[in-house]
Formats: structure tokens, sequence, C-alpha cells
């Protein structure tokens, strides 16, 4: 019996050497660390909502707590505040830079019960995502998402959202509170 766990635990230790994975962060591409660098960190976001239909936009505060993840190749971010009109709101989220399909990943599942996969590019200080089609509840809609870092410590956030009853905008603006180191 000793044997056999001793063979099973080399087998997985000889598995787990041969794993493919980047030696050093030279050789890894620069988006992956500016993604997570731009992210990392606790952030206070203070913002307007204005739903379809409303005359005027609602007041709202979140944080966003952003952690280093995968040995430093994506963060998870937890998102927690209160949104007038809705209560309470939690949303969870991985973000990271895809090397093989040069895209920024954001996936993101939220306590509204939506389920998310954003594709994005960098452009210059900014990631631009591409419009994202999901449903929720059983109604289609339309994400456009943009995330930019206008300075050090500093975010921006615009998510349009257009379903059959209009539009919905979103417009935050965030500033790092919390450590980059973690």
């Amino acid at each position: 019996m000793k044997r056999a766990i001793v063979a099973g635990i080399l087998m997985v230790a000889v598995f787990l050497s041969r794993a493919q994975r980047p030696n050093n962060e030279s050789a890894a591409p620069p988006e992956i660390k500016k993604t997570v660098d731009a992210l990392v960190g606790l952030w206070l976001l203070t913002g307007t909502n204005t739903e379809s239909g409303a005359k005027t936009p609602v007041n709202f505060e979140m944080k966003m707590d952003c952690k280093r993840a995968a040995l430093g190749a994506a963060v998870t971010c937890s998102f927690s505040g209160k949104m007038p009109g809705v209560g309470p709101l939690e949303a969870s989220a991985v973000i990271g830079y895809d090397p093989e399909e040069k895209v920024v990943r954001w996936m993101e599942i939220s306590s509204t019960g939506e389920y998310h996969d954003h594709r994005g590019r960098w452009k210059n200080n900014a990631i631009e995502f591409e419009p994202l089609e999901y449903s929720v509840s059983g109604k289609k809609a339309t994400e456009d998402l943009r995330i930019a870092f206008p300075a050090s410590g500093k975010l921006t956030l615009t998510s349009t959202t257009q379903t059959a009853e209009g539009k919905s905008v979103l417009e935050c603006t965030g500033n790092r509170v919390g450590s980059k180191s973690r």
C-alpha cells in the first residue's frame, strides 16, 4: 500500500514538472501584467445608473476588491454595494489577458442572475470590449462595456445595455484605496 501511494505521488510530481508553464515573467506577453496591474487593489466606485424610461439617473457606490490569482496571470474581483431600486448587489469576476486569443477576458456572475463573458482589447489606457449578447430572466440584452485607466489609481467604467424596453447606462469612476500588492 505504501509503495502504491509513493508511486502515485511520484507520478503526480512528474506530471506537474512536465506541465507547460512560463518559466519566467519575461516570457509572458506584457498585456498579462498590464491587465493585472491595472485592476489589482481595493477600489471605491461611485457613479450613476440610468435605466430605460427613467427621467433621472440614480447614484450608487460600490466596492471592487481585485486580488492576484493564478500566480499573477489574472485577478479575481468581488463587487459589493447597493443599487437604488435593486437593493444589495454582489458579483464575482475573473479577469485576465488570454495570450492565445489576444483578448482580455472578463467572466462575471452577479446576484442579479447575470452571467457574462466579455472579450476586449487594450487600446492605449482602456479596454474596449466587444458587444456582449446575453439574456437574463428570459429577456435578451446587448451590453457595451469600456473600462479606462486615465491615471494611476483611477478608473472609469461605462456600461450601456440595450434591451427591448430601451437603453440603460451605468457610468462610474473609481479610486484605488487599497494596496496594489494584493
